[in-house]
């Protein structure tokens, strides 16, 4: 009889755990489905997965620079940065699959492996942060919960897509919009803790994005972008992303 109560209790402890996770897993996609919806819906972020980007902004890490930039993506792995400081100096990096390149002073070099891999950390981060690719079969999601960003409440889910890094990202309560995200990735070859946090959203096309974003390294203020400005993209032509003289 002892036997019995004992087999009874485990499986009574069991099924409750199964059903309390079978419920944050509900919770975690509507989360999802709610923030799609909010940012345009499933079709019209697909869309997005090709843009430019424009935006200007300050650099507060050593001495303060303002900046234009322009930043051009196409899903899955290339991305073309185009910054201009208010120095005059022009820093264009380039990441076309598993090659990259830079021009500083006019001159087009190669990236070295741990710059690639850098920018693959930051497709990777757009990708998820496009927040569609969070329907795949393959990523990977567990509930944050709820927590606050200042004085509003944030559903927060962990995100890791076909097996990648994980990346926390964390919706306004009200709104559904993405107000925060986080991982840990690297900064000139050291591991750190990478933030933004996103606000004034307005409408693209479709799409609603933030027109600023606050990126934080360690949990300092590292970069501001803000007067940001999405243009869809129908195509990319591949020649944008090949390096000068190739």
């Amino acid at each position: 009889m002892g036997n019995l109560k004992f087999v009874i209790t485990v499986l009574f402890s069991s099924a409750l755990v199964f059903n309390s996770s079978a419920i944050a897993q509900q919770d975690v996609q509507e989360t999802i489905k709610k923030a799609i919806d909010a940012h345009g819906g499933k079709e019209a972020l697909i869309k997005a997965q090709k843009f430019k980007r424009t935006s200007s902004g300050t650099i507060f890490f050593g001495q303060t620079q303002n900046f234009t930039d322009e930043l051009i993506v196409s899903f899955p792995n290339k991305i073309k940065l185009n910054i201009k400081l208010d120095t005059k100096e022009n820093l264009l990096m380039c990441l076309e699959g598993d090659m990259g390149w830079s021009i500083a002073s006019g001159f087009p070099i190669d990236l070295s492996k741990e710059k690639i891999g850098e920018l693959k950390e930051e497709s990777y981060f757009l990708q998820v942060s496009n927040l569609v690719t969070l329907l795949d079969p393959g990523c990977k999601l567990t509930s944050l919960g709820e927590s606050k960003l200042g004085n509003k409440p944030v559903q927060g889910i962990k995100a890791s897509l076909s097996g990648g890094p994980e990346i926390s990202l964390y919706f306004d309560k009200e709104t559904n919009l993405l107000s925060k995200a986080e991982r840990k990735g690297k900064q000139s070859g050291v591991e750190i803790l990478k933030g933004i946090h996103y606000s004034d959203y307005q409408t693209f096309g479709a799409n609603k994005f933030a027109t600023r974003e606050t990126h934080f390294l360690g949990g300092n203020k590292f970069v501001e972008n803000k007067n940001i400005v999405y243009t869809i993209l129908d195509r990319v032509e591949d020649s944008l992303f090949k390096k000068p003289g190739k």
